[in-house]
């Protein structure tokens, strides 16, 4: 029987990409690992789950929620917008600071799954993000 190699993930990492146009004028896309998903959406399973859920991009941070039990939920249970930016965003979007944001956005839960998340979560999930069309995205985590 053939040794399995480990996983590492760190050769999958995108690397940075400078940002091509104004600040003003970019379009951002929220990608989180906070476990936030829309109230609506069925629940993250906490102890384990490779999926990720989409989260409309006319949402406010009263219609979501999260699960998880992997961090410290005290700022995020007063306001999630500490995990999950998308009402500081919008104002930001309002003062003309930023161009404003996709249509959708995208979050993931906590899952110790590497080679699932490697091989199918994570290039459905890019695929995605590359529909959304941003000009940046922000990645926040949990």
């Amino acid at each position: 029987m053939a040794e399995e190699k480990p996983l590492e993930l760190s050769r999958y990492c995108v690397p940075f990409t400078p940002l091509r146009t104004r600040l003003e004028e970019a379009i951002i896309c929220i990608v989180s690992t906070a476990g936030v998903r829309m109230k609506s959406d069925p629940p993250f399973q906490v102890e384990g789950d490779a999926t990720y859920r989409v989260i409309d991009g006319a949402a406010a941070a009263g219609d979501l929620a999260y699960d998880d039990a992997h961090y410290d939920h005290a700022c995020a249970d007063r306001d999630l917008n500490c995990i999950f930016p998308i009402d500081r965003l919008r104002e930001l979007g309002a003062e003309r600071r930023i161009g404003g944001l996709t249509e959708r956005h995208f979050s993931m839960g906590f899952s110790s799954a590497l080679r699932e998340l490697r091989e199918t979560t994570i290039p459905r999930l890019t695929r995605e993000v590359d529909r959304a069309r941003p000009d940046a995205v922000l990645l926040t985590g949990g």
